[in-house]
């Protein structure tokens, strides 16, 4: 039989055992810590941003060597492949400066996601019109696919990639302030950001400004960009839009939604004044995963539902036009 102070010496013994493995481990765990403050002291400003030891020099190529991205032509062999260094050495060539757009292009990016949301990148990079003329596939291009490492693939067509782009400092409120810019393969860029500064060396990316400040882009960024595959033939224009419920008479103040096979895909342009709709109009559908911004249209009088249907890859679809009639 153990005795009662035998039993309060253990117990004694255990507790004082117990702080003493308690302070060792908050010694070990506080000398963790500051070593852990330290290094990241070392490593970040006071914004959170990774400092470099010095400012990269964003006009300066060849960083980039081991990206080395495959242009494939019409005829799906390969017409050329390039890295930083040997696109340089291209642009120095007379043929590819007859495009009159520059060959390197540094600047500020705005971009407008699915949600939508406003996105700010800062890039420096080469244009993909002055890449598709050093492949020799500049004149017969009529829709460019820009696909990444991981199989993500976004489509351009012609029309589309050489339409005047813009930076609008007040995307998805005005065009106050737009300034040019043009689609690039950016190997130096960040995003979250309007200081050209801010400019760090990056995985290929690409990234092209907008059309109007409502315009989703951000969507068509290719991150890790391994091939620029170009096609000689035209795409066929996205499929026209239709309505539940179908046009004609209608219940007064019954919503009317707009629908689309590839709705995900495409963003739909309306009027209900008559006039024929397009990439300025009123857009239907702002967030694939807000639904309820996609505000349906309340029909109380006669009304003339014109829609387009616009998106990447393809040609603007055709006017469909839809006609209500609302009934007591």
């Amino acid at each position: 039989m153990v005795s009662l102070r035998a039993l309060m010496r253990r117990n004694c013994l255990s507790e004082k055992y117990s702080r003493a493995t308690a302070m060792r481990v908050v010694y070990v765990v506080g000398i963790l810590l500051l070593l852990l403050t330290a290094c990241s002291s070392a490593g970040s400003t006071s914004d959170g941003a990774r400092t470099v030891a010095s400012p990269p020099d964003v006009q300066s190529a060849g960083e980039h060597d081991d990206w080395r991205i495959s242009v494939v032509g019409p005829n799906g062999e390969e017409a050329w492949s390039f890295t930083e260094k040997e696109l340089v050495e291209a642009f120095a060539r007379e043929a590819t400066k007859q495009l009159g757009t520059p060959g390197e292009f540094t600047h500020t990016y705005s971009a407008v996601n699915n949600w939508p949301t406003v996105r700010y990148y800062v890039a420096n990079g080469y244009s993909v019109a002055s890449i598709l003329s050093a492949a020799g596939l500049n004149d017969v291009a009529q829709k460019i696919a820009f696909r990444g490492h991981d199989g993500y693939e976004i489509s351009v067509t012609r029309e589309q990639l050489m339409a005047p782009q813009f930076y609008y400092p007040r995307a998805y409120e005005s065009e106050e302030g737009a300034e040019r810019v043009y689609p690039i393969i950016a190997y130096r860029w960040r995003d979250g950001t309007r200081d050209l500064s801010a400019i760090r060396d990056d995985n290929p990316c690409f990234i092209l400004g907008q059309r109007n400040t409502f315009e989703h882009t951000n969507p068509a960024f290719v991150q890790n960009v391994s091939a620029i595959l170009v096609s000689a033939e035209q795409s066929a224009a996205w499929s026209p839009a239709s309505t539940f419920p179908l046009p004609g008479p209608i219940a007064s103040g019954e919503k009317v939604k707009l629908q689309h096979p590839d709705f995900g895909l495409v963003k739909l342009h309306y009027s209900l004044d008559g006039s024929d709709p397009d990439m300025h109009s009123p857009m239907y559908n702002p967030s694939t995963y807000q639904p309820e911004l996609n505000a349906h249209i309340s029909i109380t009088e006669p009304t003339v539902i014109k829609v387009v249907v616009c998106g990447f890859g393809r040609p603007d679809s055709e006017i469909a036009t839809f006609e209500f009639f609302p009934q007591e």
